[in-house]
């Protein structure tokens, strides 16, 4: 599970008659995701990790709604039950907008949306902490910052904070765990 907070470039969109909208996402992002990752030493890991991540902004409550996934690597400072790291993740994926058009009414009127997706191609920093209650499970704080190397002004970007459980299916090499 995460939270942030994101923001966009002004863009602008055309409506279904030719009018010209000026947007820009801004505001609390949430989602959820998982990562797994294989420990090839006591201070470094690799794996996988994809999220989604959600963003209501503008006056009518419009949408932004990022999927993403990637190749992740971490760097580990294990003590004793603590493990503080950086790391990245490489990847790509896709946001997805619902644009209003107009106030909705109600739920009988049909209201006009503009919908679309651009992709990613990411480069996503992070840091964190990890503290291991047992040899097979671990509670998770992280800070990420996700950069789309397309630069496309749609995307949002912002700082997100991640709680989160790991699970192993065997010990950590790490003795003083």
């Amino acid at each position: 599970m995460h939270l942030g907070y994101v923001q966009s470039k002004h863009f602008t969109i055309l409506d279904l008659q030719c009018n010209v909208i000026t947007q820009q996402v801004k505001g609390l992002t949430y989602g959820m995701g998982g990562k797994m990752a294989f420990y090839l030493n006591t201070y470094f890991r690799v794996g996988g990790e994809g999220y989604f991540s959600t963003c209501k902004y503008g006056e009518y409550k419009n949408s932004c709604r990022i999927g993403w996934g990637g190749v992740t690597f971490d760097l580990l400072y294990p003590v004793k039950k603590w493990a503080p790291f950086i790391g990245v993740t490489l990847g790509g994926g896709s946001a997805t907008h619902l644009i209003f058009t107009e106030k909705q009414q109600n739920n009988q009127d049909i209201t006009a949306v503009v919908h679309f997706s651009n992709p990613l191609s990411i480069i996503n920093p992070a840091v964190g902490v990890e503290f291991f209650a047992s040899n097979r499970i671990s509670l998770l704080f992280k800070m990420d910052y996700m950069i789309n190397t397309l630069k496309n002004p749609y995307y949002p970007q912002g700082v997100r904070f991640y709680l989160g459980v790991h699970f192993s299916s065997k010990k950590i090499n790490n003795s003083s765990i």
